[in-house]
């Protein structure tokens, strides 16, 4: 895995979890709850995600292997489920294949928000997870996976950090900013969802290369 790789598979990660939309609808799900209570949910998502993603970067292929589904298939229907978040994500709406007004009445529910649905699916949804496995099936070497597993340690708690500081965050970017920020990673994550799309059809149907 090459450094340009590397860098490409971190900013894939970074608009795949979608740091300030994330930020914005965990403000609103915890905007009757106290600092201390925030701070708390913060800490919990950030154990969640960290978790999460390194069981789906170190066993999601084998799980596809047990259910019969390629690397190309996969890569194909994750190209459609960016393509549909990145759409949403251009008209600064959240994405339904993440995140439903449902999982909003269900975690007004519960005690405890941190891991359904902050760190899942909101911020580790399909379109993480389908970076995840699809990047660590094209770079199955033990090292690549120790840097990428690096990377996701990194990130959960970058993502953490957010989220523990969330109030002081939003009060200094502003929701035009967040808007703004979201359309423009929409537009990133279609194009990338077109080329996951290319080269899953490729895969599927080697002729067309």
């Amino acid at each position: 895995m090459t450094t340009p790789e590397l860098i490409q598979f971190i900013v894939a990660m970074i608009i795949m979890m979608n740091p300030l939309g994330s930020l914005s609808i965990f403000l609103d799900l915890m905007r009757k709850a106290a600092i201390v209570e925030q701070r708390k949910t913060a800490v919990e998502a950030t154990f969640a995600m960290t978790i999460i993603m390194l069981l789906t970067l170190w066993g999601g292929r084998e799980i596809l292997s047990l259910l019969g589904i390629t690397i190309p298939a996969f890569r194909f229907a994750g190209g459609i489920i960016l393509l549909l978040m990145g759409f949403s994500m251009l008209q600064s709406k959240e994405s339904p294949v993440s995140h439903t007004s449902e999982d909003d009445v269900a975690a007004k529910q519960r005690q405890s928000i941190g891991i359904v649905p902050i760190a899942l699916p909101l911020i580790i949804g399909p379109g993480t997870m389908s970076t995840l496995i699809i990047t660590a099936g094209d770079f199955p070497q033990l090292i690549n996976k120790f840097w990428m597993s690096v990377i996701c340690i990194l990130l959960a708690l970058g993502m953490g950090l957010m989220l523990y500081f969330a109030s002081n965050i939003a009060k200094t970017v502003g929701a035009s900013v967040i808007k703004v920020v979201t359309r423009i990673m929409g537009m990133i994550i279609m194009a990338i969802a077109i080329g996951m799309l290319a080269e899953g059809l490729i895969g599927l149907l080697p002729i067309l290369s």
